[in-house]
């Protein structure tokens, strides 16, 4: 696994804590419709929420934390080959 240097650490904890608040928010209202309407299971509502909490998740931290933190590493290994 790589390891991330502080920077890249703060880089990726704002996304983090925004897809979690997000995904929360997201999984609560899919929980919320699902059982007023009645129409699926407890676990198939519990599953419903678990996968929009994980999507909306991945949907703010790919793009805003892990991508910025790769662009970054290949800048840095190409001025470091001297590369440009």
């Amino acid at each position: 696994m790589f390891k991330l240097t502080s920077s890249e650490r703060e880089t990726l904890a704002g996304p983090l804590v925004v897809g979690c608040v997000l995904g929360a928010f997201v999984g609560f209202t899919s929980w919320c419709f699902d059982s007023e309407y009645e129409h699926v299971g407890h676990l198939r509502i519990l599953l419903n929420a678990s996968t929009a909490f994980l999507v909306s998740l991945v949907i703010v931290t790919v793009p805003f934390g892990v991508l910025p933190i790769a662009a970054l590493r290949r800048q840095r290994r190409k001025e470091s080959d001297g590369i440009e």
